[in-house]
């Protein structure tokens, strides 16, 4: 893979990666609110939708990781 198709794919997952990390965030703050205003259960119900996201941005931070990792190695 040369150093610009590595360079954007790495870009593109970047941008997926934000995308998660948004929608967890907006997932969190449903759940705060809740939690704030006594609806504790009904909070963790929602952070229950918040661990596939992170799993999912985990799993494109470590794309990206090997990405770069293997493009590195090549290059020296």
């Amino acid at each position: 893979m040369t150093d610009v198709a590595a360079n954007n794919v790495v870009a593109a997952l970047v941008t997926e990666i934000r995308g998660k990390l948004e929608e967890t965030l907006s997932i969190a703050t449903a759940a705060e609110s809740c939690a704030l205003d006594g609806s504790v259960d009904r909070a963790v119900q929602i952070l229950m939708d918040f661990e596939g996201l992170v799993h999912e941005a985990r799993d494109l931070f470590k794309a990206a990781l090997t990405i770069k990792r293997n493009l590195f190695a090549e290059t020296t």
